[in-house]
């Protein structure tokens, strides 16, 4: 597995280095590894992040072992037995060793998830668990969702898709630019996770599903054909997800919106070992400016996949009337 210092070499990595060139969260992206979730752009020669395949050689731990973690301001590692190591060198590198013969669809839930989330972290990106959406014509702010697992960040993100909004990004919400008074949330890749009643639920918007992997059996994953952002959106509206009667939205004052952004940090998921005192306190600073200048609300939808076209419909006039 990825020691101090990797070299290239070629087990389950190709031969040449970097094939590959993409954008996501606003980053030119070179890579070693095929990444069909990301948008594909022409060869940046200055990328801001090279993810490159490595073999240390060494063995790996046996797949049922206990995954290891290492959390710095600089640099992080994570060890997923089943899949592979990654390692954040630096903030412009990724080093990854995948696991001799896993499947290459595996690397990206990790890699795209969890590794990307620290990196943009290292890079001074503010991070939310949830999923972002922009109105095509820009008459209104970014407006993002926000919620525990199984909440249905996702399959609302979807429904407003099959309305005629962009996705923005599913999962991980990168706001930039926030010292600066100019917060951005960062475009993602166009991809959304849905569970089975969703998916089918949402059968006529444009995603097409893509094959399903081992591991990963509670949502499939799906491409979408049209409706991604490609440009970065102010924030305006955060929703936070909660299951109720009858669907109701309830604004939050700055005080309770600073509650709720430090709740659904991203970074916050991965334990205090990974906040260290100076992300801790960027983190904050982050939570309060963003309770400053965003709105929020509790967003109360009920527990039936059928009220999906009323929750697009009364989060709409919502935002008409705050705009």
């Amino acid at each position: 597995m990825i020691p101090a210092a990797a070299s290239p070499a070629a087990r389950p990595c190709p031969a040449q280095a970097a094939a590959y060139s993409y954008r996501a969260f606003g980053l030119a992206i070179a890579s070693d590894l095929a990444l069909p979730e990301l948008v594909r752009t022409a060869p940046a020669d200055t990328p801001d992040l090279v993810i490159r395949c490595v073999d240390t050689g060494r063995a790996f731990p046996e797949p049922e072992a206990e995954g290891t973690f290492r959390f710095g301001d600089d640099t992080c590692f994570l060890l997923y037995p089943q899949i592979g190591a990654f390692r954040i060198a630096a903030p412009s590198l990724i080093e990854v060793e995948p696991r001799p013969g896993v499947d290459p669809a595996l690397i990206a839930f990790p890699l795209l998830g969890p590794v990307m989330a620290l990196l943009l972290q290292m890079r001074g990106a503010f991070l939310l668990h949830g999923s972002a959406l922009a109105d095509p014509a820009g008459a209104t702010p970014a407006f993002a969702f926000l919620g525990d697992k199984g909440a249905g960040k996702s399959t609302t993100a979807a429904a407003f898709l099959r309305a005629g909004y962009d996705l923005l990004t599913d999962d991980i919400i990168a706001i930039e630019g926030q010292g600066e008074n100019a917060a951005r949330i960062a475009p993602a890749f166009p991809q959304v996770k849905l569970t089975r009643a969703a998916s089918g639920a949402l059968a006529d918007a444009a995603l097409g599903r893509r094959p399903d992997v081992p591991l990963v059996r509670d949502k499939h994953r799906f491409l979408i054909h049209a409706g991604f952002a490609e440009a970065p959106r102010a924030p305006g509206h955060f929703f936070l997800l909660t299951r109720g009667p009858a669907l109701a939205i309830r604004p939050l004052d700055p005080k309770e919106r600073m509650k709720a952004f430090l709740r659904f940090s991203y970074g916050t998921r991965f334990g205090p070992a990974a906040i260290t005192p100076a992300i801790a306190a960027r983190h904050a600073r982050a939570c309060a400016a963003l309770a400053h200048s965003a709105e929020a609300a509790i967003l109360t939808v009920p527990d039936n996949l059928a009220a999906l076209d009323a929750v697009v419909d009364r989060v709409a006039a919502h935002l008409a009337e705050c705009a």
